[in-house]
């Protein structure tokens, strides 16, 4: 019930159209109320030549034409032809309705979870499977349309339904009124008997479907490595098992789904086998009209069939309930990183220090341990060390993808944890290894981080990254889709529309993680000039494996185990003859060994 709540607050935004769906079913039950009417006339009126029935007396009179059995029998298929027009407009008006209403409401929670999403820490998406993550966004948001549109219209329609043939057929038998109600007690049975089961089976279901997508995900995304390796029968096995799994769960709870519509069933069969045995009986013995007893039994379908909707909402509520537990669980995982209540916006100068700052992803394994330092305005601190150092893990922490356990990190002299999340990162620009390329034209990737940007200023931007002369031989020039990941771009070309991206965005502190260390020697000198441009006036973080991009910095430090073992400039440090004088003899040997290419290579 608490979530059912949570998921029914979608529903005010849309209130206009609730009010339309609930127009529309009121107007549908009335008609639907009317529909048995005609063959009663028929049978009673037309057929017996029976007085005409008092509570259609007055509006029956005033037809014309109606006063005879044979305009009376013209009115009653006029009657029915147009009770089955109207029915069936306002069923297609509700329908419109219904549906409208249900995916506007399955798009809001899309949207709030796809938010949330973003928010989470990098922790919290590096421990989950993409697909799966992926699938609660795009299936289990609509446990949000089966609640209201599947589970709380049809039941608020079959409560309306049932209250209306309640009074109706009261009025024509009470006798086999309370007989026809005696099933009641028998699905309320039916649904704690079968409701659990129901959760559980249809929960499993989508875990496995969530799995599976994950695993297509995976495979897919590796696609190089996947052929690379011909794993291709490999990975559709792995998928065919997830299939199979999925089938199992598909077949128990269709069968858990099948058994409590058979005790459904079963019970209005009795109840209606019931109805027919005492009906005919009281017919025989004259307490009621042969059309009585068609009209009852047409009204006891229009009971039975709220009762069994009412009831069958079970089932939808708790495959409602199953996907519902997979969306809350992303919307309730709190926010590891997230604004302090009295956070403010500041504009940043760019003076940066950690202080004591300590911090891991697992409790008791810290990833770096007593990092102090501090970096001025318009100066480069270059950030080296072996393989699993902590060196992009302190970068993080400035743009708090993490927060700290212990210490801090300031921006002249405020606490970053003081500053609207939004406000920091704006002011921070990123140039990674991998530059994020996204299936967008030039202009927009350039514009990423400042969507506002004039296309002058995007053009200035890819000039001073050197990307401009590139980018107009591309077929569309800055009007060019490129592909998922910038497929059709090469890494040099891709790194500069990242080097450009950075440009535009033009904030005080600059990340650069090891922005060259994937190119070639002839590319990585080509973008060494638009770095060095973009470092300008800058804070400047570069985190670099070829220890030659980073000799000129003002401040080199030395990571190793999470520690900061050295710090200084190129020739201190070489002079101090530690880990990072070895470390560049080290790439200064390999550098004398390596072959020269060729101009063709």
């Amino acid at each position: 019930m608490k979530t059912s709540r949570r998921l029914l607050r979608y529903l005010w935004p849309h209130r206009g159209q609730f009010g339309t769906v609930i127009l529309t079913m009121f107007l549908g039950i009335v008609l639907e109320v009317l529909k048995p009417w005609p063959m009663k006339l028929l049978l009673d009126q037309v057929l017996g030549q029976q007085p005409l029935p008092e509570e259609a007396r007055g509006f029956l009179a005033s037809l014309p034409g109606s006063a005879g059995a044979e305009g009376l029998l013209l009115w009653v298929c006029i009657g029915t032809v147009g009770l089955f027009v109207l029915g069936w407009l306002m069923t297609l008006a509700n329908l419109s309705s219904t549906v409208r209403l249900g995916q506007r409401m399955v798009y809001d929670l899309a949207a709030d979870i796809f938010l949330h999403l973003q928010r989470l820490s990098l922790t919290f998406h590096s421990r989950r499977p993409v697909g799966d993550t992926v699938a609660r966004v795009t299936g289990d948001a609509y446990c949000v349309n089966a609640l209201v549109a599947g589970a709380v219209l049809p039941a608020l329609q079959s409560l309306i339904m049932l209250v209306t043939m309640f009074l109706i057929m009261w009025r024509l038998e009470p006798s086999m009124t309370l007989l026809a109600l005696a099933v009641a007690p028998f699905l309320v049975l039916s649904i704690r008997l079968f409701g659990k089961p129901m959760q559980q089976r249809g929960r499993e279901r989508r875990d496995l479907e969530g799995r599976m997508m994950a695993m297509v995900t995976q495979a897919l995304s590796a696609i190089p490595a996947v052929q690379a390796f011909t794993r291709e029968p490999i990975e559709q096995a792995r998928f065919r098992s997830y299939a199979d799994q999925t089938v199992t769960a598909y077949e128990r709870s269709a069968a858990a789904d099948m058994w409590f519509k058979l005790f459904v069933g079963l019970v209005t069969a009795l109840g209606t086998a019931g109805i027919m045995y005492l009906g005919a009986r009281y017919a025989l013995e004259g307490r009621v009209t042969v059309g009585t007893i068609v009209l009852f039994l047409s009204y006891l379908q229009s009971l039975y069939t709220p009762l069994n909707a009412i009831t069958y909402t079970a089932s939808t509520i708790q495959d409602a309930a199953a996907r519902a537990e997979r969306v809350m669980e992303i919307l309730d995982t709190p926010l590891d990183v997230a604004d302090r209540p009295d956070a403010r916006d500041l504009q940043i100068g760019g003076r940066v220090r950690f202080e004591g700052v300590e911090f891991g992803y697992e409790k008791g394994r810290a990833a770096l341990q007593g990092i102090s330092f501090e970096a001025e305005p318009g100066r480069t601190t270059a950030i080296v060390g072996p393989t699993g150092a902590g060196k992009t893990t302190l970068v993080s922490l400035l743009v708090r993808f993490y927060d700290p356990w212990a210490g801090r990190v300031t921006v002249d002299g405020e606490d970053i944890r003081a500053i609207r999340l939004r406000n920091l990162r704006e002011q921070v620009a990123i140039v990674l290894q991998e530059p994020f390329i996204f299936p967008l034209t030039v202009a927009e990737n350039i514009a990423y981080g400042r969507p506002q940007a004039t296309r002058e200023q995007v053009e200035a931007a890819a000039t001073a990254a050197n990307a401009d002369e590139f980018i107009r031989r591309l077929p569309e020039g800055y009007d060019t889709v490129v592909g998922e990941r910038g497929a059709t771009l090469s890494g040099g070309e891709k790194q500069r529309l990242a080097i450009a991206r950075a440009f535009l965005k033009d904030a005080p502190i600059l990340i650069l993680d090891e922005p060259t260390s994937a190119l070639d020697a002839r590319t990585e000198g080509f973008l060494l000039e638009a770095l060095n441009r973009l470092m300008e006036n800058r804070t400047t973080f570069i985190i670099a494996h070829r220890l030659s991009t980073i000799r000129n910095a003002d401040r080199i430090l030395v990571l190793d185990r999470g520690r900061i073992v050295e710090a200084g400039s190129h020739a201190e440090l070489v002079a101090l003859d530690g880990l990072y004088a070895s470390l560049y003899r080290q790439q200064m040997e390999i550098a004398r060994h390596e072959p020269i290419p060729a101009a063709g290579d």
